[in-house]
């Protein structure tokens, strides 16, 4: 098993995180760290950013080889559609059905669009394309993760403003998420982290 830097704390780099008690779950160092690498650079690329969360599963690959696929196919979608992507997702194996899934954080350009609908559209279009179904073929394999409501609302559209600055902190809070220690049973030599390269370009 992957040897891990766990915090069980509520902040990290000032900022809030989920917190298990109850599970006596802590949160990896390193995905939180990523995860705030992504949200500054995008911010310095984007006075501001839609930061998107959604989840992903396959019932049959047990490699990372289908979510590959998808990732790339829905980039595609995204960079064609002008919203300069980002994104960070993590691996994890379920504990009842021993599958893998994938949470995802989605990074792009607020100024070009306001809610999650056309990047969970543009999800699932890429899913469809991953498993060789029709265009509008519902699969029930995107969770768009609308469900939640309070400070893990979806959808949340930070700003490089200072004033926005409890959006920033809702938004890291949210994809903090990813971070949990638990259902991280990745086999050695197996990816468990994937994020876009940073890019460090600023677009005002």
């Amino acid at each position: 098993m992957k040897k891990r830097n766990i915090t069980k704390g509520n902040k990290f780099n000032g900022k809030e995180i989920l917190e298990y008690k109850h599970r006596d779950i802590g949160m990896d160092t390193q995905i939180l760290e990523t995860i705030d690498d992504h949200l500054k650079d995008a911010l310095e690329r984007h006075s501001k950013v839609l930061v998107v969360r959604f989840d992903v599963r396959f019932p049959e690959d047990e490699s990372n080889r289908s979510f590959s696929k998808f990732q790339a196919e829905f980039m595609r979608k995204e960079r064609r559609a002008g919203f300069d992507p980002s994104y960070v997702a993590v691996r994890e194996v379920g504990e009842r059905e021993g599958h893998p899934h994938y949470h995802e954080v989605l990074l792009v350009n607020g100024n070009n669009t306001r809610n999650i609908h056309k990047h969970i559209e543009n999800a699932n279009a890429a899913m469809n394309l991953t498993l060789g179904l029709e265009h509008d073929e519902p699969t029930g394999l995107v969770h768009s993760c609308t469900d939640r409501k309070g400070p893990l609302r979806n959808g949340i559209m930070i700003h490089r403003d200072a004033l926005f600055a409890d959006d920033e902190n809702d938004a890291f809070r949210q994809a903090s998420y990813l971070a949990k220690e638990s259902q991280k049973d990745t086999p050695n030599g197996m990816r468990e982290v994937f994020a876009s390269n940073l890019k460090r370009r600023k677009d005002k």
